[in-house]
Formats: structure tokens, sequence, C-alpha cells
């Protein structure tokens, strides 16, 4: 690759298009949330969760004929709805799924202004205006 002038303005615009994330308001909440998981009755809930999961992965080895499956897929599942229900953790969830739909905004506004043949992955259904026979999730 040959390096110019260019190339290297396209490299000082991007790290401002990232300042600009970086300084926005969905990228602050998450941020401040993040902080917010470090309460204590959070990660209890979080360490207890993650104990029992290795007792699952254990488990799940054997499968069905584990004298203990059942018990412990039950005890699993409700850990981590304990975990996944608190408050603090499900509001992290919202803001990170909100700065997730905003990079991938900004990455579609960029393939897109490229070509429009540019295919970009992306897990959101919203961006996805096509079907492929491969069942790819790309954005065509």
């Amino acid at each position: 690759m040959i390096y110019d002038e260019q190339y290297f303005k396209i490299l000082d615009l991007s790290e401002s298009l990232n300042q600009m994330i970086l300084n926005s308001k969905a990228y602050r909440d998450y941020y401040e949330q993040t902080m917010q998981l470090n309460d204590s009755e959070v990660q209890q809930l979080k360490k207890s969760f993650l104990q029992y999961k290795d007792i699952y992965d254990e488990v799940t080895r054997f499968g069905r004929y584990h004298p203990d499956y059942q018990e412990v897929m039950l005890e699993t599942r409700k850990r981590k709805k304990a975990y996944d229900m608190h408050p603090i953790v499900m509001k992290h969830k919202q803001l990170e799924t909100a700065l997730q739909s905003l990079l991938d905004e900004v990455i579609m506004i960029v393939a897109k202004s490229v070509s429009k043949e540019v295919k970009v992955e992306s897990g959101n259904p919203f961006f996805i205006d096509h079907t492929c026979s491969t069942n790819c999730g790309c954005s065509h």
C-alpha cells in the first residue's frame, strides 16, 4: 500500500469521527452506566451466576444423563435472570444497544457513501434490506 498525504488525512478524519462518538451522549451514558456495574449487589449477582455457570458447563458435558442436569439448568437460569433483571444491568444493556445502533448507523453511512455494493455485517434488522439465499445477515 502506498501511503500518501490523502491516506493520512483520512486517518486524521477518522480520529475526529472517533472523538465525536466518544463525546456523544450515547457513549457518555453508556460509559457512566458501565461504572455503575461496579455496584456490590450487581457484582455479587454476577459472581454467583459465573460460579454456577462453571457447574453448568461441567453438567452439560454429560447432557441429560447427568444426575443433577435439571436442577443445574434451572438454577443457572434463575441466577442469570436475577443478574440480567437487576435495574443497573438492564439499563446498561439498553444503553449498550443504543450505542451499538449509533455505531451501526455510522458504519452504514460510510460504507454506502463509498459504494452501494459494499456489504456491511449488521445484527440489527433495521439495516437489512434484502434477503440472501445464504441468510448472510449482511446489508446489501
